[in-house]
């Protein structure tokens, strides 16, 4: 018998789907997004042509 403390009131119990849910695909999918974004941020971009607004003949 596992000893609760007074005014605990305990939930349901999640089951095995939802423990891989919460434990691994969520937090999975959200490292993926932040690198994801990280890295769209960060990468070096393509050489663009000189414009006519920051470059002078």
């Amino acid at each position: 018998m596992i000893n609760q403390e007074d005014g605990f009131i305990p939930g349901p119990a999640l089951s095995a789907l939802e423990t891989i849910i919460t434990f691994v695909v969520v937090p999975t999918v959200l490292f993926v997004v932040i690198s994801v974004l990280t890295y769209a941020g960060t990468a070096q971009r393509k050489k663009s042509s000189k414009s006519v607004i920051t470059h002078i003949e």
